[in-house]
């Protein structure tokens, strides 16, 4: 039971970011990086997200979070992973330990070419790999043609980040940025906030219904009150 709560949660902390992403400009999906060992991965990628510079939607006045360092020049590879308040704020032992899984995520993006991945995973990794100095910098490697490889944390869970911290997507920005792109103060003349909660998809439907229910008053929502929202215990 407890297990099953603790995906439920888990599902919801996911979706939470890819619309976070998905408002931010990127294009968003998971991954899965395969094992030869039968019922078995090497490690899951919570949230693989692409943006690229010439992203815009004037007409919703409202440009990406500059919490994300977006930028008008470069395609953005970004590579998220998503952690519990319960979770230590790293990168899974399978993925941040393996350069040929890492090198599987960036082949899958398509990308870079096969002679490109594996010496940028190995760039990489030591972005990804703890330290007892945590940089307050989002780990990035700058990759051929305008690109760029970001990896960062997300914990919608955490409501700040303490001195000392690796930088992570944390619950206070998460939802003051869905909620100022949902909720606006006033009517925005090119874009209408008001149509049917189907249009979001089942993925997006429950989480859009919380913060339009809310208002402008969702910028200050947590992960316990979503919960509430969704009927899910908040163990």
């Amino acid at each position: 039971m407890a297990e099953d709560l603790d995906k439920r949660r888990s599902e919801v902390q996911e979706r939470l970011l890819h619309l976070y992403l998905r408002l931010n400009g990127y294009f968003v999906t998971g991954f899965i990086i395969h094992s030869p060992i039968h019922g078995r991965n090497v490690a899951e990628i919570d949230a693989l997200a692409v943006r690229h510079p010439y992203n815009r939607e004037p007409e919703r006045e409202i440009g990406p979070s500059q919490f994300l360092e977006p930028s008008s020049e470069l395609t953005d590879l970004l590579i998220c992973e998503v952690k519990s308040r319960r979770e230590q704020l790293q990168f899974n032992d399978g993925f941040r330990n393996d350069v040929d899984a890492i090198a599987t995520v960036l082949q899958w993006s398509g990308l870079f070419p096969e002679h490109e991945v594996v010496s940028l995973a190995k760039l990489l990794q030591p972005h990804i790999t703890p330290t007892d100095r945590p940089t307050q910098q989002i780990a990035c490697v700058q990759g051929p043609r305008n690109t760029r490889i970001r990896a960062i944390l997300s914990s919608p869970e955490r409501e700040k980040q303490f001195r000392g911290q690796v930088k992570f997507i944390h619950g206070p920005e998460i939802f003051a940025y869905i909620a100022q792109c949902l909720c606006p103060e006033a009517p925005r003349i090119g874009c209408s906030v008001r149509y049917p909660f189907t249009n979001w998809g089942r993925n997006f439907e429950a989480i859009v219904r919380f913060f339009k229910k809310r208002g402008r008053a969702a910028a200050k929502g947590t992960m316990g009150e979503l919960y509430a929202e969704l009927e899910i215990p908040d163990g």
